[in-house]
């Protein structure tokens, strides 16, 4: 009686066990290259918190979104359950592949032999869509950068769809602007053709492949949807490592220049006077972003500000070109022949295995004072004679054949003056004041216009002044002279980030207050402590 117990029990466990399985399935065998096929996987029993792990597919396909469903049946007053996982799959290239076992919930499934058929040229062009992709190098250097193109071929209309991107080891990918959309007759069929430029960037050397991007979606047949798939072909770089012999800046190039712009172009300039100086470096197959920075040695006599660089990138002719445009504001402090260096850029040429440079020269910077301003002159008291005395005297005797009447008049005229002298000492006794400094340096006009300018707190009028009473006091628009004599730090930087807002476009606090203050001062100082006396 136990015995039959027994094998009762073993026959009503053994239809579970069967029912406890786990199986993987696929839609259909053989498959084409470059289109999705579907991989079911089935548990016979209700599964929640685990999933197959499907990371070993990307081996050879491209691995599509997983959907789960899970499902419950009572047949006879039996109830059954089952989840199902369905995974979309794609094989690059053809060949003999296999989809390894599953494991979900100590249930395994089988591995599959997937058979996948290459798909012809022809009838490849004779789809309803296709994708292609080129490079115009496939050999580079590291770091690099390369062009990869795809372009997707639509001969229906699109209702939803998905293009995903290339892909390489050991690479920077990025895509470079946005895509492009055109229409092409190929074959009497009208596509569209949706065009795509990625850049690529490889960090080390070896062979590679760049996967192809694939594309899934949903076109419209007629008066209803169908899916649709296509990938391109995979093409093979070889990345060529960096020179042994090369030091410093890695700047791998088809061809890089140098050029400026001056503003103004003039053969001279006068101090204080604001140039601009834009130098542009373009190079061909790097990004912006290795584009180096442009720095100038600092020269005595001419202050320089950089302005913020400007850098993009173009695709000609498959190529990427970047480009970086630098300013400079320039800003003489004193007269002279100034030379500014040769700016020289080193960068390594791709095609002729060696190192070049990109220059330019040097160039020769006249500055010269206010040309409005006139310097003393003395006249020096000669005491010994000479062929031009001689013919002084001579002339000196000649003028005394004048006509009778020269003399009266030259006696008048000297009355007259004698008259208009004395009437100037009388009306300059009158007018001066009791308390007189004549040795203050700054007269009232000029304050009155900085101060003017601070009130409206208006930078360019006050820096505008500031010159104008450098010029009226030392005959010169060099504001250093000033700096030597207020002997103050903090007013030459502060005269420093003036010139560097209203030329370079900084935008640095500037304490006009505080020049003015310093100004102001020297007024203060008796005539044997001022400051600005070695200036005159």
């Amino acid at each position: 009686m136990v015995s039959r117990i027994v094998v009762l029990i073993c026959l009503v466990l053994l239809p579970l066990q069967a029912v406890a399985a786990l199986s993987a399935s696929v839609d259909r065998n053989p498959v084409l290259a470059g289109e999705f096929f579907n991989l079911t996987i089935r548990a016979e029993q209700n599964v929640k918190g685990e999933q197959p792990d499907t990371t070993a597919l990307l081996k050879h396909f491209v691995v599509g979104p997983t959907s789960v469903r899970s499902n419950t049946s009572i047949i006879n007053g039996q109830v059954n359950h089952t989840t199902q996982w369905q995974v979309e799959l794609m094989a690059r290239n053809p060949g003999d592949y296999t989809i390894p076992s599953f494991t979900v919930a100590n249930m395994q499934s089988s591995p599959i032999t997937v058979k996948v058929v290459a798909a012809s040229n022809a009838d490849s062009k004779s789809k309803d869509v296709y994708i292609e992709t080129s490079m115009e190098n496939n050999e580079l250097y590291v770091q690099q950068a390369g062009v990869y193109t795809v372009k997707l071929f639509l001969a229906n209309d699109l209702t939803e769809g998905q293009l995903g991107s290339p892909e390489l080891e050991n690479a920077n990918v990025s895509q470079l602007g946005k895509q492009k959309e055109s229409y092409e007759i190929i074959d009497g069929i009208r596509y569209l053709v949706i065009e795509r430029n990625y850049l690529i960037q490889p960090q080390k050397s070896g062979q590679y492949t760049v996967k192809s991007p694939y594309f899934k979606g949903r076109i419209r047949d007629n008066y209803r949807t169908r899916a649709a798939s296509a990938i391109g072909r995979d093409i093979q770089l070889t990345i060529k490592p960096i020179p042994n012999n090369i030091s410093g800046n890695w700047l791998p190039s088809e061809l890089v220049t140098l050029n400026e712009e001056w503003q103004p172009e003039k053969q001279s300039y006068q101090i204080g006077e604001p140039i601009t100086r834009t130098i542009t470096i373009t190079a061909l197959g790097i990004t912006k972003e290795q584009l180096p920075e442009i720095n100038l040695p600092s020269i005595t006599g001419v202050r320089s500000y950089s302005d913020q660089a400007d850098t993009n990138n173009l695709v000609r002719n498959g190529k990427v070109i970047s480009q970086k445009v630098e300013s400079f504001a320039l800003m003489p402090q004193t007269p002279g022949d100034f030379t500014l260096p040769e700016v020289r850029v080193p960068w390594f040429n791709v095609i002729t295995n060696r190192v070049e440079y990109a220059t330019l020269p040097a160039r020769a910077l006249t500055v010269v004072g206010d040309p409005n301003f006139i310097q003393p002159t003395t006249t020096p008291i000669q005491t010994n004679s000479s062929p031009a005395d001689e013919l002084t005297i001579k002339q000196t005797a000649k003028a005394f054949e004048q006509p009778i009447y020269y003399w009266p008049l030259v006696i008048l005229g000297y009355v007259l003056w004698l008259v208009t002298l004395f009437i100037w000492w009388l009306k300059r006794e009158t007018n001066s004041p009791v308390n007189t400094n004549q040795d203050h340096l700054l007269t009232v006009n000029p304050l009155s216009g900085l101060q003017a300018a601070l009130k409206e707190n208006n930078q360019r009028s006050f820096y505008h002044q500031l010159i104008k009473l450098c010029k009226s006091h030392t005959g010169s628009a060099d504001l250093t002279k000033l700096s030597k004599a207020l002997n103050n730090t903090d007013f030459d930087n502060a005269v420093s980030h003036l010139q560097a807002n209203l030329y370079a476009g900084k935008n640095h606090a500037v304490d006009l207050n505080d020049i003015y203050q310093q100004i102001k001062s020297l007024n203060k100082k008796p005539k044997g402590e001022n400051e600005l006396s070695q200036l005159y």
